[in-house]
């Protein structure tokens, strides 16, 4: 079946396509196993650069003088779509789109005859990771556990002083270490385009609280990085949990069962696995220790697909219908969260292998910095 696709290269599926950063929207056509995209004359030149060679770029603007001989209401980009369309004998067959295809453009096609079919995966060879993208996931790893041992170093040269925490002579807040950490990551490639977690109290009982404010001691820090790395444009994403002073005994038995839960899912992990029983796996192991599964306590899925996008397949969830096979990048972050304890969430990323898995992150998983 063609595939066309209407975006820049901002969607991770037309930047998976073209391998190079384009601004402004443009068509992408995988016809007969030749792949083109439809370029104004701005764009080509670095395209042919920078671009896979194995896309063909065709200059957009003979399209747009056809366009410009169609009459009505509808706007140049409708009508564009509707010469392209011709152009390739597409209107009267079934064609793949995305789902982020505009609507508009969707309708005047289809009320010209096309026959689009939306697909869920537009690309689902993005679910299966090359070398390539591995090492990207491995390298931006790499360098968010620079900001992990930043924010570590940080609590242990900090001091308690009743119900703060002071940092050369100042309170620590969610706000100063999350400056300071985009700091770190700038330095080393990454980027904040999605907003870092650094919550405590009960903002660590919230899982996508960004957190505000003081961090406060003897409870718990949870600290979640995904930052996109500005040359690869792939992401990394690892979670762990602090606490500052003492912890209660409830809060180390929850990091204990969140530190076993994540050790069954990985027990769990090997192609041909459902990405539901490895869920199961790790939800057997919070129950075990005593904590709840659902509407409360460990109350998100296992974890999610990472590449290009932060959240993207596979997804490791109880209602999960996906199958393990190897090159699946997936995260594995089991969490407990209560309102009166705070919450703990512990968040590795694994490559499944023909073996089983590797994991990505190896980074210790401590709770207490005195």
């Amino acid at each position: 079946m063609p595939r066309v696709h209407l975006a820049n290269t901002e969607n991770a599926d037309m930047y998976y396509l073209i391998g190079t950063r384009i601004p402004d929207p443009f068509f992408f056509l995988e016809v007969e196993g030749k792949r083109t995209a439809i370029l104004n004359a701005l764009e080509i030149g670095a395209f042919k650069e920078h671009a896979d060679p194995s896309v063909d770029a065709v200059p957009l603007e003979p399209f747009l003088t056809d366009a410009r001989m169609i009459g009505g209401t509808q706007n140049r980009l409708c009508k564009l779509a509707l010469v392209v369309f011709e152009k390739y004998g597409l209107m009267k067959k079934e064609v793949a789109v995305p789902r982020a295809f505009p609507l508009d453009v969707a309708d005047a096609l289809r009320e010209a005859g096309a026959r689009l079919i939306v697909q869920h995966l537009f690309l689902p060879e993005r679910r299966i990771k090359t070398k390539t993208e591995i090492g990207y996931i491995r390298e931006n790893l790499e360098s968010t556990k620079v900001a992990f041992s930043y924010i570590e170093e940080t609590l242990r040269n900090s001091e308690i002083d009743g119900s703060r925490i002071m940092h050369r002579g100042k309170e620590l807040t969610s706000e100063f270490l999350k400056e300071e950490v985009e700091k770190v990551l700038f330095d080393l490639k990454l980027d904040d385009v999605e907003g870092m977690i650094i919550s405590s109290g009960a903002q660590a009982a919230m899982p996508h609280h960004k957190g505000k404010g003081a961090i406060l001691p003897n409870t718990t820090i949870i600290c979640d990085i995904f930052f996109r790395n500005r040359r690869n444009q792939y992401f990394g994403d690892m979670t762990r949990t602090y606490v500052k002073g003492m912890a209660s005994e409830t809060v180390m038995r929850m990091h204990a069962a969140v530190s076993r839960a994540q050790d069954a899912a990985f027990a769990a992990l090997k192609p041909g696995a459902s990405a539901k029983s490895v869920f199961e796996a790790s939800a057997h192991a919070i129950r075990e220790a005593g904590f709840d599964v659902g509407e409360k306590g460990y109350i998100h899925s296992l974890g999610h697909g990472l590449g290009l996008e932060l959240h993207e397949a596979p997804n490791a969830s109880p209602h999960s219908t996906e199958t393990l096979v190897p090159g699946n990048v997936i995260t594995v972050e089991p969490g407990l969260y209560y309102p009166q304890d705070g919450g703990v969430r512990i968040e590795d990323v694994v490559v499944v292998t023909e073996r089983g898995y590797e994991n990505l992150t190896d980074h210790p998983r401590d709770l207490i910095i005195p």
